[in-house]
């Protein structure tokens, strides 16, 4: 009974990874929550874009072996209204790769501003695709785009998507840095609202989706770092906890009126959701398609060429490794490959000696290349009613790595890591994401501390253990 609890659990949690939604019930309450999927007006979508479905594309740029029982699934996030489609753009594009013989979850961030061919359109930006034909001419110029056959859609509107988060009573996420707008009607300030302190925190659903939506001094590649991140931590929170039948029942329900799919039947949920569910966090790979910035007629695109989509791709696929996103190599967790970092000449002591709380820590004594303290980069705070402080070191606006302080013994970040490892006399808990160092915790005194990698995970593992080890 257990298993299938978590089973049943993990069957509508599919949809948290994919787009935001939640977990199941009895078969009946499951029932209905898969008919609300379809419900209204939602219906007519379904029925529009189930041609894209089951097809393959004109031209793959990838060709692999049948995979048994992968399948890929397409996850937008839209500002849609249930009013019309004018004026919905679709706010994210991810693809979904999830492939159970290899125990293996690939995420595909697509860049809204990516220069893309729309049938009967020209060529434009891919989330005008939405736009001019909603959800069916997206999915199939994602198909033709990227050359992948395509077995479900998943739609999730971000302002339902806030209901979600209320009815998991907020979500713990790593603000990297500090995040400030104000909209006051002029052209510099003319985003939404969003005020931000750094440090691991609980957000409510309207500062997670700002969080998410956030891209006001960086770019489209960090933003979907950031939204793949929150999908993450809410399928992991959706998981935890005490069976609830009622919590379980209003999130449920939550997730499904702010989401459509053509997902139709419990036992397509039951496959997906296993797979999930038997699917380990550190085999759940977070990617973006490779890009550079273009200037087209006046305007700013985002451009890919077929070898990078091909690349991409391939890398999605699991059929090869993705190439860095710098000049920083990957090793792995434990490797003795030296690193040089740079002494930061006490100023990461200084910054945590202006907001001592007593408790125990260890002082930063030195950054990767290119990394700096900001002057406002430390705050003391509490967190679940505990001292906690919080600092960050930046190499620019959405490139930040985050040490965290706190007396609280067991925060929900720090449950389960990949492995443990030695060094210099310190014992560090290793999490991992696809290979690469997420965090790296441990303890001094009753102090429990812990380093989180950047949005991107841009720091190589071999960086990760040195910043550790240079906190003495």
């Amino acid at each position: 009974m257990r298993r299938w609890r978590r089973i049943v659990i993990g069957v509508l949690v599919t949809l948290v990874v994919l787009a935001g939604t939640a977990v199941g019930l009895a078969y009946w309450q499951a029932s209905q929550i898969v008919d609300e999927l379809q419900a209204g007006p939602k219906a007519a979508v379904v029925r529009s874009v189930r041609p894209e479905l089951h097809r393959p594309a004109t031209h793959a740029l990838v060709k692999l072996p049948p995979e048994p029982k992968a399948q890929t699934i397409l996850v937008i996030g839209s500002d849609h209204r249930w009013t019309g489609l004018d004026g919905a753009r679709s706010d994210t594009v991810i693809l979904v790769r999830i492939q159970p013989s290899r125990h293996r979850i690939a995420l595909l961030s697509i860049p809204r501003d990516l220069y893309v061919a729309i049938p009967g359109h020209g060529h434009d930006r891919i989330n005008m695709a939405f736009r001019d034909g909603g959800e069916r001419l997206l999915t199939r110029v994602v198909r033709e785009t990227f050359g992948v056959e395509i077995d479900h859609f998943v739609e999730i509107d971000f302002r339902g998507f806030k209901n979600v988060v209320r009815e998991l009573g907020g979500v713990y996420l790593p603000v990297d840095q500090r995040y400030f707008n104000h909209n006051v009607g002029t052209a510099g300030t003319n985003y939404s609202d969003i005020d931000l302190q750094p440090g691991y925190q609980k957000l409510d659903g309207d500062q997670a989706l700002a969080f998410a939506r956030y891209r006001h001094t960086d770019n489209d590649f960090v933003r979907a770092a950031r939204q793949q991140l929150l999908l993450r931590v809410i399928a992991n929170d959706a998981l935890a906890g005490d069976w609830n039948l009622l919590r379980v029942r209003r999130l449920a329900l939550a997730a499904a009126r702010a989401t459509t799919s053509d997902i139709s039947s419990l036992g397509e949920l039951y496959s997906l959701g296993k797979a999930i569910h038997d699917t380990p966090a550190n085999r759940i790979v977070r990617l973006t398609v490779s890009a550079q910035d273009e200037v087209l007629y006046g305007a700013d695109y985002l451009a890919a060429s077929p070898e990078q989509l091909g690349s991409t791709v391939r890398a999605w696929l699991g059929a090869s490794r993705p190439r860095a996103s710098s000049s920083r190599r990957v090793a792995t967790v434990g490797s003795p490959a030296p690193v040089q970092l740079a002494a930061d000449g006490g100023r990461g002591q200084a910054l945590l000696s202006t907001v001592a709380t007593g408790m125990r820590t260890c002082a930063p004594t030195a950054l990767p290349d290119g990394f700096w303290w900001p002057s406002s980069a430390a705050r003391s705070y509490k967190l679940a009613g505990h001292p906690a402080t919080a600092l960050y070191a930046t190499a620019g606006s959405g490139d930040a790595v985050l040490w965290m302080f706190t007396t609280w013994a067991d925060p929900p970040v720090l449950r389960d890591p990949t492995t443990t490892v030695t060094r210099r006399g310190r014992s560090y808990d290793v999490f991992t994401a696809g290979g690469k160092i997420r965090e790296i915790a441990w303890k001094v005194g009753a102090t429990r501390v812990w380093i989180t990698n950047t949005l991107r995970d841009t720091l190589t593992n071999p960086e990760m253990l040195a910043l550790a080890d240079s906190c003495r």
